[in-house]
């Protein structure tokens, strides 16, 4: 495995920004230029950045918005936590190609993603969205399995997006159950406690609306994104659904065995949420 360790580069930036009379302009010499690549792929899959509001973030950053996370990676680095992780899950299952793992600051990044950098899955962190690294490995452990079901995903019709979104959630949060067993499915699913427990006491709602056959997926995929209050929806709730379709599927089998749902696109549409 490979950590890209993209945050030292910011924190460089944040150390030489004094002595520059632009935030941006350290910034682009120090961050952004020796990691263009990846940072403009990345910048492609969120359409909502641009370089105008990107300009003006970084313009307005103060280095003290980054003293936790400073403090954070240097009394607990992440790359051992995700090292330690990745021995774990490759246990369980090992990949076909040695994953690429970054570690990047950004403004509006998620906690943890996959996306594709040159030509193959990368799996990714954007370390600002970090409080506590507690669940790093847990995430580790979700977004692997991403990685892995991203080698056989190809093209996913429209009509079927919002299926894919929620059993490869399913796959994610399974997996990462069956690697760190010791921790609360709440953890799993990423979860607050309370949010588990409303999805555990509205699965028929959950099903009646997002197994009705009433919404298209790109409805479905807009309720689960933001969720929706005239229906009393909460957003992410749909990942409980996926987690329970695949639970019940490998429950099925002697040992937990992610093999076939990691390579069978077929198999995840047939899944019943």
């Amino acid at each position: 495995m490979n950590i890209h360790s993209l945050y030292l580069d910011f924190f460089k930036f944040l150390e030489e920004r004094p002595f520059h009379a632009e935030n941006w302009a350290a910034y682009s010499t120090l961050y952004y230029q020796p990691n263009s690549s990846f940072l403009d792929t990345y910048f492609s899959h969120f359409p909502l950045i641009n370089f105008s509001n990107l300009k003006d973030r970084v313009e307005a950053l103060k280095s003290a918005d980054y003293a936790q996370l400073k403090n954070l990676v240097s009394v607990c680095p992440p790359e051992k936590i995700i090292k330690d992780a990745y021995r774990v899950c490759r246990e369980l299952l090992s990949p076909q190609e040695e994953p690429d793992v970054y570690l990047m600051v950004g403004f509006f990044s998620p906690e943890g993603f996959v996306m594709n950098f040159q030509g193959k899955p990368v799996i990714c962190f954007g370390l600002e969205r970090f409080r506590d690294f507690r669940l790093l490995k847990i995430l580790f452990a979700h977004e692997y399995a991403h990685y892995l079901l991203n080698w056989s995903r190809g093209e996913v019709p429209e009509d079927k997006e919002f299926k894919w979104l929620v059993i490869s959630e399913g796959i994610g949060t399974c997996f990462s159950q069956c690697v760190f067993p010791d921790h609360k499915l709440s953890d799993h699913l990423l979860f607050r406690r309370d949010k588990l427990n409303w999805c555990q006491d509205n699965e028929s709602l959950l099903r009646k609306i997002y197994c009705s056959g009433k919404y298209s997926a790109r409805e479905l995929m807009d309720f689960d994104a933001k969720g929706n209050p005239d229906l009393n929806l909460p957003p992410r709730a749909a990942k409980y659904l996926g987690y329970l379709a695949v639970r019940n599927y490998l429950g099925q089998k002697r040992s937990p065995d992610f093999s076939d749902l990691l390579s069978d696109k077929n198999l995840i549409f047939s899944l019943n949420l």
